[in-house]
């Protein structure tokens, strides 16, 4: 296996200095910027791949006990899954114990790494400026299905695009059902810093992202329901990005609980066209909210992307045409 490691030390002045360390092993590609002065420091981590991953399973039976070796083993599942490809993750954990249980689950992921990462800096009456624009474009498309009636079983998920997220902890539920659609979408990432020697002025980070979180359940335990978007602007006093709205409720008993959210984030100066995208995704930049207000899509809306022919060396088409986003429900 391969593997080759470069790093690389800037330094701007006496007080401010650039750090960039790229790291490739296997095909995988990081990136981490770094931009500190004598009383303040900024950074970001990337983290990705050129790859294509398709996934799809169907689970039905009985969690119940097992006679092994003279005895009986207590019935018991547990499953999980863990997906991150430069900060667009996606996380699932399900234990149950004895009782009936179903699922039906698909997942796609598209990510490319081929476009260098451009970095500039410039100075101005003491005044640095470090631009940053990378395009590692991600696609990740998620549907599951779940149903499980018994003892006990507890569900957690959580989907994150660049800071932004929606996720639930569904706990001590006798009856869960839930079905839950999941798309999001990088198409590159900006990010501006303005510093002196002494402090950093201020640090945007800017992808241009956006996700789609779509659930419907019921639950017979307890139920906490969260979500968070921030805004590009990082405060330096609470060493985090600046939240624009978030909400975490809580439920205990039985309810039926369906939920839709949409978060979008685009900066003007990256006017990149979106066509290059699967059909799928395409042509959601212009989608009106108004079109996307019940966005409860089927697994094949998610996943039909017959429209779309995959390269030879595996890396995603900048000519793919889409349908017209009154179509994507």
């Amino acid at each position: 296996m391969g593997r080759s490691k470069t790093g690389y030390l800037r330094t701007i002045s006496i007080g401010l200095i650039l750090s960039l360390i790229f790291i490739t092993a296997a095909g995988a590609t990081s990136l981490y910027i770094a931009v500190g002065t004598n009383s303040s420091t900024w950074s970001v981590n990337r983290q990705s791949e050129s790859l294509i991953f398709d996934y799809s399973q169907s689970v039905q039976g009985t969690v119940s006990p097992v006679d092994y070796g003279g005895r009986s083993l207590s019935p018991f599942y547990s499953g999980y899954q863990d997906v991150n490809v430069n900060d667009v993750r996606l996380r699932d954990r399900t234990s149950a114990l004895q009782g009936s249980y179903s699922s039906e689950e698909r997942m796609n992921l598209q990510a490319d790494t081929t476009e260098p990462t451009l970095i500039n800096t410039t100075a101005s009456g003491g005044i640095f400026t470090i631009q940053i624009y990378q395009e590692w474009p991600v696609i990740l498309k998620s549907s599951k299905t779940m149903k499980y009636s018994g003892k006990e079983i507890n569900d957690r998920e959580f989907a994150g695009n660049n800071q932004d997220f929606a996720g639930s902890n569904l706990l001590y539920n006798k009856e869960l059902s839930k079905e839950t659609n999941v798309g999001m979408l990088l198409r590159n990432m900006n990010a501006t810093v303005l510093a002196t020697n002494d402090a950093i002025l201020s640090a945007n980070f800017m992808p241009n992202k956006e996700m789609y979180y779509d659930t419907r359940t019921y639950t017979t335990g307890i139920a906490e329901m969260k979500y968070r978007q921030t805004s590009s602007n990082y405060d330096f006093k609470r060493r985090t990005y600046t939240v624009l709205s978030d909400g975490d409720e809580r439920y205990s008993g039985i309810y039926n609980i369906t939920r839709s959210i949409h978060m979008k984030s685009d900066f003007p100066y990256s006017e990149l066209e979106d066509d290059w995208l699967p059909c799928c995704f395409s042509g959601m930049n212009d989608m009106n909210p108004l079109e996307v207000r019940d966005p409860g899509f089927s697994p094949k809306d998610v996943f039909d992307c017959t429209c779309y022919m995959y390269p030879a060396e595996g890396k995603i088409s900048k000519t793919a045409t889409g349908p017209d986003p009154k179509t994507f429900k």
